[in-house]
């Protein structure tokens, strides 16, 4: 016969005392792009409290005291962040949301996708490396299974420029982040808006962005770039399944049925370049 259940059981920290430790140690350390780069003994199993952590900005000790079902004040940007760094399904998601805020998470951006795009997501598909389309604020309409892996923040936070900005996930992934990926991502944003000052969903993509990130609003406060597109820009990236960083060629293109729509690639240089005789 089993024991009685305890009110104390259910309560949202006992579960989450009970879950957050087990999520955390389904993570393979080498699953999390760039997170063992230069580390001198990458023999863990599984995540510690101390990459949580650091996958998220905050302290250890803030962390841990969350793993420990102990209340307090978790910002809903924390929250998500902990969700992507723990690569937590919708569902998890749903419940750690409703253990640590009391609510479900708002549900994904719904971005409606038309006929005319059946063809083009075939040749996005048929791709052998990241592909994907998105519109004129950078939200994805569709990718490949590719881009899924290398980018899984995708599942639920389908914005391109939201990502490396408000995800200190993103400084391990994109290297040299501040001084290569920051400036001209943050010189296309002013093109952007300059080109589509009414654009509701643009300007509230950089409202976050400055608001959230201080890095970027010095930037955009001190520096006079414009950019209009990344199309040949080469930049280092870790990605999954390599121990170091893999030069990344980005390739931009549109299509004549869908204006302000962009036809994006992430081409591993040195891989194509084995494979062309």
């Amino acid at each position: 016969m089993n024991g009685t259940v305890d009110t104390a059981e259910l309560a949202p920290g006992e579960q989450l005392r009970q879950l957050l430790p087990q999520w955390r140690r389904r993570i393979r350390p080498k699953d999390i792009p760039g997170l063992l780069y230069g580390n001198a003994s990458p023999t863990k199993k599984f995540l510690s409290q101390e990459n949580v952590a650091h996958l998220t900005g905050v302290s250890v000790r803030w962390y841990a005291d969350l793993e420990r079902g102990r209340a307090a004040a978790y910002s809903e940007e924390f929250i998500k962040r902990l969700a992507l760094a723990l690569r937590l399904s919708r569902e998890e998601r749903a419940v750690l949301y409703m253990l640590v805020l009391g609510r479900e998470p708002d549900p994904p951006r719904a971005i409606p996708v038309g006929e005319q795009f059946a063809a083009l997501r075939t040749i996005v598909d048929a791709q052998p490396w990241p592909a994907y389309v998105s519109d004129d604020a950078w939200d994805v309409l569709f990718c490949n299974e590719h881009m899924a892996r290398w980018f899984p923040h995708l599942d639920y936070e389908p914005n391109i420029m939201a990502w490396p900005f408000l995800y200190p996930e993103s400084k391990l992934q994109l290297v040299n982040q501040l001084e290569v990926w920051y400036p001209p991502m943050l010189a296309q944003l002013r093109a952007a808006i300059a080109r589509h000052p009414d654009n509701e969903r643009l300007q509230e993509v950089i409202r976050q962005i400055l608001e959230q990130n201080a890095d970027a609003r010095r930037i955009w406060d001190e520096d006079a770039e414009v950019h209009l597109h990344p199309d040949g820009d080469r930049r280092l990236m870790h990605v999954p399944d390599f121990d170091g960083p893999e030069l990344v060629e980005i390739v931009a293109m549109t299509a004549l049925r869908a204006v302000g729509f962009r036809v994006m690639m992430l081409i591993p240089v040195d891989r194509v370049n084995r494979a062309t005789p």
